[in-house]
């Protein structure tokens, strides 16, 4: 089968991963894998040494919520869109694809071109867009017009979908993680994450990802460590992450909030590390604070893969993820309080630590493992290869 892949931006957080992992299998059983980026970056690098192709697209246009909300930004996005859209014409006549699968909802062009091409076409759908009211159902309903399939990665981001797209369109798919990438981290590597960061002999709760404020909840977290700091001198908070490109700001304003709330001696901020894995091993508290939904943090997954009890807030995809009380927690979004005390039962409680984190890596092994879901997509291809959109 020869499947062309849609997706930006090329960096190695979780929709990229996911990306390489689906794509490195399918090359691996003897498929032909072709993926658009819109710049080479770090996926692109990963991409090209695991024998996919790679074809740099410098149009393919990210609808980003910073574009939404800024009108120059959404014209020119607008009037970039047919010279994008020729471009990938000339690009699927040329390879002929049997699939086009666009990873990601928030770039459009590769959808049309398909379209217009007469090809099968998958879009795939990490996002959620509750917050967007009136022009969200609008776009919901182009998604739902260009798409052969549509696969949203939990029930939260399909139920988003409710009216517009029949039983028959949509699958809720979970993103699958090979348990082969999560064995025990060899101690040498969490050593050195320690060392590099000064963290020996402290207990380690963390919030992984991108960081950003009002969405990401690093804010809600550092507010949470404020409440609790005085009572566990023993524990170092760390954040792992750095801002999207061209949100420098928000770790501006991460760095003014430790500051303002005496917190630079308990906060640790890592930025991007080398060996994410390392760092995941390192914690013993996995926390993400998101304030908005998000559709499935892989990082939720990892740290359960890797034995590590999460708190996680009560919305969006992360419900699918966390048994409440059993692998981990589920508190409100954008509430510190609440926050604090969840984090506070599992630094005082270290069989309720190794507890959970047992049960999540459990969870991992039935439900979230690479090759059912591998199995499933694959169905999803040969359901629609060689079918134009309807």
């Amino acid at each position: 089968m020869k499947i062309l892949f849609a997706h930006t931006p090329p960096d190695l957080y979780g929709a990229s991963k996911s990306l390489m992992r689906l794509t490195s299998r399918l090359v691996k059983d003897g498929n032909e894998i072709h993926v658009i980026l819109n710049d080479k970056g770090e996926l692109g690098e990963e991409l090209i040494k695991n024998g996919i192709k790679v074809i740099i697209h410098k149009k393919l246009i990210y609808i980003g919520r910073d574009k939404l909300k800024k009108p120059f930004s959404f014209l020119l996005l607008l009037l970039n869109l047919p010279s994008s859209v020729y471009q990938l014409m000339k690009i699927i006549k040329r390879i002929s694809p049997d699939i086009i699968h666009t990873n990601t909802a928030l770039i459009i062009s590769p959808a049309i071109a398909a379209y217009i091409s007469r090809k099968s076409h998958i879009w795939h759908i990490r996002e959620t867009f509750t917050e967007f009211g009136s022009l969200w159902k609008v776009y919901r309903g182009i998604l739902s017009f260009l798409s052969s399939k549509i696969i949203a990665v939990s029930k939260p981001v399909a139920d988003q979908f409710i009216s517009e797209v029949t039983n028959k369109k949509i699958i809720v798919l979970n993103n699958g993680f090979p348990a082969a990438e999560f064995t025990p981290v060899d101690s040498v590597r969490i050593i050195k994450f320690k060392n590099d960061f000064k963290l020996n002999g402290k207990l380690l709760v963390g919030v992984i990802g991108r960081i950003k404020f009002g969405r990401k909840g690093q804010d809600v977290f550092v507010k949470a460590v404020s409440l609790i700091k005085d009572k566990y001198p023993n524990v170092q908070f760390i954040i792992i992450g750095s801002p999207f490109p061209g949100n420098e700001d928000h770790l501006t304003m991460l760095k003014k909030m430790i500051i303002e709330l005496n917190l630079k001696n308990n906060i640790t901020l890592t930025g991007d590390v080398v060996d994410i894995k390392a760092a995941i091993s390192a914690l013993d508290i996995s926390v993400l604070p998101s304030a908005l939904p998000e559709p499935f943090g892989g990082v939720v997954i990892e740290s359960m893969a890797f034995g590590k009890p999460v708190i996680g807030t009560n919305i969006g995809g992360t419900i699918d993820q966390i048994i409440d009380g059993k692998s981990g927690f589920l508190v409100n979004p954008n509430d510190s309080n609440v926050l604090a005390e969840a984090m506070e039962k599992l630094i005082i409680n270290e069989n309720l630590r190794l507890e959970m984190g047992n049960k999540g890596r459990e969870l991992f092994l039935s439900k979230f493992e690479f090759e059912k879901y591998y199995e499933k997509i694959k169905l999803i291809y040969g359901s629609i290869e060689g079918r134009v959109n309807s």
